[in-house]
């Protein structure tokens, strides 16, 4: 089943990387390279995105200030959102980010994959 996702990731080449894998198995991708972009994106995608795989470290706004301004807004807080980060503190973050999955960097494509599956069943 297709789905709409939007990829925040400010790195070019895993952003375009995820892009395609993701394409490649016939869902819809739109892309932004950091927080600002993705709430901007938000507000104009229609119908929204169906799930939000999330970087945190990020210039201009970064995961973490994406996370609560998107859980802030009724029209957007039901989107599921999978982390990946390299953060070493990701473990002990998780109850500020309340994120459907988490993912570690460098990603695993079939972690990914079903992470993504996963949070477009529910």
């Amino acid at each position: 089943m297709s789905h709409r996702i939007l990829v925040v990731e400010d790195d070019f080449y895993i952003r375009e990387s995820i892009r395609e894998l993701l394409q490649e198995e016939g869902h819809t991708v739109f892309c932004a390279e950091n927080g600002a972009q993705a709430l901007a994106a938000l507000e104009t995608l229609q119908p929204p995105p169906e799930l939000i795989l999330l970087d945190l470290m990020m210039p201009v706004k970064d995961g973490f200030q994406f996370r609560a301004e998107q859980r802030a807004d009724a029209r957007f807080a039901h989107i599921p959102v999978v982390v990946m980060s390299a953060d070493p503190q990701l473990d002990s973050r998780r109850d500020v980010l309340t994120a459907r999955s988490y993912l570690r960097k460098p990603l695993d494509i079939d972690q990914l994959l079903a992470a993504a599956r996963a949070a477009t069943a529910a």
